[in-house]
């Protein structure tokens, strides 16, 4: 079972947008059957959805498939996205669920913050004078950053950072 601590009020402001708790794929399918044509849904799988099953659900609604872990952020992102129209998952095909890097630190306050301005294209040169430190210092943090993601550049951890639900669009 699911335990989510949100706002009642996030969730009234999307009255487009289904949140529904599935346990696996014909669970998922079933919930979805009984949506408005168009309606669009977050599922919150508490298995791992196969792509089959994801891409069957998604051809005819706005859908984002989240694990029944996903944080209360990462939630909150994938109903803006599902509202907007998009598709949105935690699942990488290929991949299994998870953390990009098990076993590694979190990204601290600072790093997010180097993270969301690395979003908007900045130099390092950028990143110093928009957070008072220096190019050097910027550097260091994009290093930490590129490697608490297991990133090989800096699109690529904007990319992670967007997926794992640690910055917004």
């Amino acid at each position: 079972m699911l335990s989510v601590n949100l706002d009642a009020s996030a969730l009234l402001e999307r009255p487009d947008v289904a949140v529904l708790t599935v346990r696996d794929a014909a669970d998922a399918r079933a919930q979805c059957a009984t949506l408005a044509p168009g309606r669009g849904a977050v599922l919150l799988a508490a298995q791992p959805l196969d792509d089959a099953t994801r891409h069957a659900l998604g051809t005819r609604r706005a859908l984002g498939v989240l694990s029944a872990a996903a944080s209360v952020a990462q939630l909150r992102a994938a109903i803006d996205a599902v509202a907007a129209g998009l598709q949105v998952s935690d699942h990488v095909p290929g991949r299994a669920p998870g953390p990009a890097t098990p076993g590694v630190e979190p990204l601290t306050a600072r790093e997010v913050e180097v993270l969301e301005l690395l979003g908007k294209g900045l130099t390092n040169a950028e990143l110093g004078q928009a957070l008072g430190i220096s190019a050097h210092t910027a550097k260091f943090h994009v290093a930490q950053i590129l490697a608490k993601l297991g990133a090989a550049s800096r699109a690529e951890a904007v990319h992670a950072g967007l997926r794992q639900g640690l910055i917004g669009l």
